[in-house]
């Protein structure tokens, strides 16, 4: 996830808050698609063991310069080299959108190869089901391949051996008692399209 200055820097970090909680008890956990490491700093800071995966070589130096242990590479390949428990909890934020079905069913395989029995993978998506997204926010970004409902992510973890143990809708912007009062008035007349920016799920990895 790509935030480069500092208000946004701020804003990533409530972003995250919530899913520091899901790795308590962790001591080994990765995270795909690394970025600036906003996330892995949190996990730092909250005493979790942590290192992410990012194949842009500046984004990797960014997080680097931060003292982060970030790989720079292919997270396919790299996960694929990956010692069976290697790891015991990962996050993917922002990601799936950027491939087709079956290399999101490739990655999920790919990590429960990697991850303990047990181990929780967080994934965050936008949520097509917001009307902003759905008529122009998503598709602005070329590199977007498809959207990912949670009925649709539930799939892909059954079919590769997870268990979804939460789910919901996701926010990366402050609360609003405004923007809350608009959304529920245009909700009332035209039908629930105004909703959180993101969906994420959690998945637990099974036997």
């Amino acid at each position: 996830m790509h935030i480069p200055d500092a208000r946004n820097r701020e804003l990533a970090r409530r972003y995250f808050q919530p899913f520091i909680p899901r790795f308590q008890n962790c001591r080994a956990v990765v995270e795909i698609a690394s970025g600036q490491g906003h996330f892995l700093e949190m996990l730092k800071e909250a005493g979790i063991p942590a290192t992410g995966i990012e194949l842009d070589q500046e984004l990797c130096g960014i997080a680097r310069g931060k003292g982060l242990p970030v790989t720079q590479g292919d997270f396919f390949e790299l996960l694929g080299k990956s010692a069976p428990g290697s790891y015991d909890g990962a996050m993917a934020s922002h990601i799936v959108e950027h491939f087709p079905p079956v290399r999101v069913e490739e990655l999920f395989t790919l990590l429960r190869q990697a991850l303990k029995p047990g181990s929780p993978l967080v994934v965050v998506t936008p949520n097509i089901a917001y009307i902003r997204s759905a008529v122009g926010d998503f598709w602005r970004d070329p590199t977007h391949v498809r959207p990912y409902p949670i009925q649709a992510l539930s799939k892909l973890f059954a079919r590769t051996g997870w268990e979804v143990v939460a789910s919901g809708e996701h926010v990366k912007r402050g609360p609003s008692l405004l923007r809350a009062i608009k959304y529920g008035l245009r909700n009332l007349i035209f039908g629930r399209f105004w909703v959180n920016d993101d969906i994420f799920v959690v998945a637990k990895r099974t036997g």
